[in-house]
């Protein structure tokens, strides 16, 4: 016997081994089927009712925090007016963070602002531009 045969009956009988090995096909009834496929849309309403109540909590959650932040902005700035310089602290609408802004009250001139406003306008292009580099909001 050649190379070629020798290397053409391993070839076969390594397939036949591997045919062998497989798990024969089970038959399932229509309503085995019927009942599989009931269960598993059962399945995906309950994970999606479950999604949807994760994300409400967590909008309400979020709608909390910033009523929060908005209650101790308003403090923090009552606090800060009876100095020679205006402190502001206020929230930025688009990128939702804490600004701190430091004024002279008699000129009215802005001393310092906290971030500066080069990096509001870096997080305001980058909140213009998820609908463009993000399917979705998460």
């Amino acid at each position: 016997m050649n190379s070629i045969d020798a290397h053409s009956a391993l070839a076969t009988r390594a397939a036949s081994d591997v045919t062998a090995s497989r798990p024969k096909p089970q038959s399932v009834s229509a309503a085995e089927g019927m009942a599989a496929v009931k269960r598993a849309s059962e399945q995906a309403v309950q994970v999606s009712t479950t999604l949807d109540s994760q994300r409400a909590r967590a909008g309400e959650e979020m709608q909390a925090v910033q009523a929060k932040l908005d209650e101790i902005v308003s403090h923090l700035n009552v606090k800060m007016d009876v100095r020679d310089k205006s402190l502001n602290f206020s929230v930025d609408e688009v990128s939702n963070r804490v600004m701190v802004t430091v004024t002279d009250k008699v000129s009215g001139e802005v001393v310092r602002q906290v971030p500066s406003e080069a990096i509001l306008k870096v997080a305001h292009n980058i909140e213009a531009l998820k609908g463009v580099l993000f399917d979705r909001n998460i």
